[in-house]
């Protein structure tokens, strides 16, 4: 199977001019792109402001609750 994926493909080389497959314009063609943020940056910015601060308190908040944990289980 790997011989079959090294054979695929031949490497064509020519000093003269430059060989470019005549099916790549197909493929080149630009597709529909769906991404809301591609070009709006401060909407990026803000929606990973929005994660750090989702992520950061409830770090905060497990880090307290585990602190109120250990006070109580030493009361007890």
């Amino acid at each position: 199977m790997r011989e079959k994926d090294q054979t695929r493909f031949v490497t064509e080389v020519d000093s003269d001019r430059v060989v470019v497959d005549t099916n790549a314009q197909q493929d080149i063609v630009a597709r529909p792109k769906w991404d809301s943020f591609e070009n709006n940056h401060f909407a990026m910015r803000k929606r990973l402001i929005a994660i750090f601060l989702k992520v950061a308190n409830l770090f905060i908040s497990r880090l307290r609750a585990g602190k109120r944990l250990t006070k109580i289980k030493a009361w007890i």
